[in-house]
């Protein structure tokens, strides 16, 4: 993957990378598909009740599969995100403008579902992240891509306990932090402090971001195999490409149509 003091580290490369696009794209509509059930279940209520009370929809979004999934999803949408950053011409202005998006959606939330409030989400975090990558850029490019890559994900696993109030490997070294950190609001961006459906603390996932990052170092310089460069699917890769967009744009959407049904069917069912 070269060596970061020896090799121009290009910006902005107009080789596109198809796999990468198709798996935004195919990312994004597995969280927009999150969030509606979300919605149904939590916001609208709406559920379907097998015998014995167990209610199925409530059921099936809770399961260990699902659960699992979500963060694994969200985790290859941030790393590749991570990757992609190597393409942008200015990752300042594009972490600006995620990061204003949202606070939007913050202010969104706040206002018509304070219960359910998006304080750093993905678009947050995001944001966050272009704005780190843009200022601390040449420190981190002098450090080689294949040891940045292993640094991050090292760093990335010692950080996936700060949810449950540690960093480390419990078992082998562990540091817990104090459960009243959890009531810390300002630590909200840090994730120390745990809450909504989404949220994206800049701790463990920047560090899987900047790991994407480093290994975007090979997909600009055209050192990856072929299969990564090729296009498969125009749809996919159509909405990887508008990922942030729809992002921003599917949840009022998405809220108002089942708010539109929600009064369909109470003015047919009374």
């Amino acid at each position: 993957m070269g060596n970061g003091k020896s090799l121009p580290f290009k910006t902005g490369s107009q080789t596109r990378a198809g796999f990468l696009d198709e798996t935004r794209g195919f990312c994004i509509i597995l969280m927009v598909l999150y969030h509606t059930a979300y919605n149904i279940i939590y916001i609208f209520g709406w559920d379907i009740t097998l015998t014995g009370g167990t209610r199925l929809l409530y059921f099936l979004f809770n399961s260990p599969v699902l659960r699992f999934a979500q963060p694994f999803v969200a985790g290859i949408f941030i790393f590749i995100s991570g990757i992609v950053c190597r393409y942008s011409r200015s990752n300042l202005k594009r972490g600006l403008i995620a990061l204003a998006l949202g606070l939007g959606i913050t202010a969104f939330t706040l206002y018509f579902m304070p219960d359910q409030a998006i304080y750093f989400g993905i678009l947050h975090f995001l944001g966050s992240s272009m704005i780190l990558f843009a200022v601390f850029r040449q420190t981190l490019d002098k450090v080689s891509p294949g040891l940045g890559l292993l640094i991050c994900l090292i760093l990335f696993a010692l950080t996936l306990g700060i949810r449950w109030g540690f960093v480390g490997i419990p078992g082998l070294w562990a540091l817990y932090f104090p459960a009243s950190w959890e009531q810390i609001g300002w630590l909200i961006p840090f994730g120390f402090a745990a809450t909504g459906v989404d949220h994206f603390p800049l701790l463990p996932w920047l560090f899987l971001f900047l790991a994407g990052s480093y290994l975007g170092v090979a997909f600009i310089s055209r050192d990856m195999p072929y299969f990564f460069y090729r296009n498969r699917s125009l749809f996919f890769a159509s909405v990887g490409r508008r990922a942030i967009i729809i992002y921003v744009l599917h949840q009022p959407i998405v809220f108002g149509v089942l708010y539109c049904i929600s009064l369909i069917v109470l003015r047919f069912s009374g």
